[in-house]
């Protein structure tokens, strides 16, 4: 299961983080909801689309209580989830429709993801997506901003 695969890999290579960003699952995503009650003493952040470029992090420590965001995607509502300096977070988890063996993200692409992460270049990057969305390569452009590990239901696939 890739959800007690990551949760295993967060204890082991990241015991110090506690203050994880997450995201609310497209339907080709993995959800990754059950995170909260495998980890339960980490908090978890999910991206709040602020407007056409930018994405903000939101304590949610219950996931049912995201609402329907601007893209159909459950997201936190800024009256009860409070924001999160970028700075703040220990890891990050990150979707992707495609990842390939280098780490390179292939987005959906509006740049919100390659935004926020190149606001925090230090920290960790964890691409989160099932083995059948891993390429051999993928066209990478200078803004784009790299995983430093992929997981699937498979594992651990790169640690850079």
């Amino acid at each position: 299961m890739l959800v007690q695969k990551l949760a295993d890999y967060i204890k082991s290579d990241y015991p110090q983080a506690t203050r994880i960003g997450l995201y609310s699952a497209l339907p080709h995503e993995p959800e990754l909801s059950l995170l909260h009650t495998l980890l339960p003493d980490i908090q978890f952040h999910y991206p709040l689309v602020q407007d056409s470029e930018k994405i903000e992090f939101h304590h949610v420590s219950d996931p049912e209580t995201l609402k329907e965001g601007r893209f159909g995607v459950l997201e936190p509502a800024p009256l009860i989830h409070p924001p999160l300096e970028a700075t703040d977070l220990h890891l990050i988890l990150v979707p992707g429709l495609a990842f390939d063996l280098a780490g390179n993200r292939l987005g959906h692409g509006a740049g919100y993801y390659d935004r926020y992460l190149s606001q925090i270049p230090l920290t960790p990057r964890i691409g989160i997506s099932f083995s059948s969305q891993h390429l051999p390569t993928l066209p990478t452009e200078s803004h784009d901003i790299a995983m430093n590990s992929l997981i699937s239901e498979r594992g651990k696939l790169l640690t850079t």
